[in-house]
């Protein structure tokens, strides 16, 4: 079997322009795919690395980086984390929207689903708010995990047809679980329905524990 460092990141050029580097593992037959959203200023390695061995084997993974490199200067080299989208918390407004990544991300699945398998994206972070927004655009979209994030009432303009379920850490610093779940009991006033799990002593973070939840959730998901 191949190890994360046999698979690599690949580059796909979207739309015959845009580079996007993925880390993908395509099973033989797969029955599902699986789309994963890294945090800011982080890459689809992180995520990938950190929940490949909690999914099902037979769902082909993409966990592709964001449009957007962050530099970050290392004493030896140059490095890059990514970001999907722009927002000013100061100012409330977006400097880059989600549109561009949006159609990025609708071209990506197209090309790697030509016979529209079952789709469930997870997203941490930033990559959790952005899931729910691709998957409103992406009609194959089963299910939406969210990690440390909050599934903003502004994104839903009406209910969703996929499962939403949300984990989050009970010491997240920096996405206040209560916010998050404020946000969740406005949507359940809009009859959309959120499967919330906090999880004790787990802040900002994809930890074990939340790794086995991703996975009892996608089990549960499976039957």
């Amino acid at each position: 079997m191949k190890t994360l460092q046999d698979l690599g990141e690949k580059t796909r050029l979207l739309k015959g322009q845009w580079p996007l580097k993925t880390m993908e593992y395509r099973p033989e037959n797969p029955t599902s795919i699986t789309l994963l959203l890294h945090g800011y200023n982080e890459r689809g390695l992180r995520i990938f690395r950190k929940l490949k061995r909690h999914l099902p084997e037979d769902t082909y993974i993409v966990a592709p980086n964001g449009p957007f490199p962050l530099p970050r200067i290392k004493p030896d080299r140059l490095d890059f984390g990514y970001a999907w989208y722009f927002f000013d918390k100061f100012t409330q407004r977006y400097e880059v929207d989600q549109s561009l990544i949006t159609d990025l991300l609708i071209t990506l699945l197209h090309d790697i689903n030509p016979d529209n398998l079952p789709v469930t994206i997870i997203g941490f972070s930033q990559g959790g708010y952005l899931a729910p927004i691709i998957a409103y655009n992406y009609l194959p979209t089963k299910h939406v995990i969210g990690i440390g994030c909050e599934f903003r009432t502004r994104f839903f303009k009406k209910p969703p047809s996929f499962t939403l379920a949300a984990i989050h850490g009970s010491l997240d610093p920096l996405v206040n679980p209560d916010h998050a779940k404020r946000e969740i009991d406005l949507l359940k006033d809009l009859n959309i329905f959120v499967d919330w799990h906090l999880l004790e002593g787990v802040k900002h973070e994809i930890s074990t524990d939340v790794s086995s939840l991703v996975s009892k959730l996608m089990r549960s998901y499976g039957k």
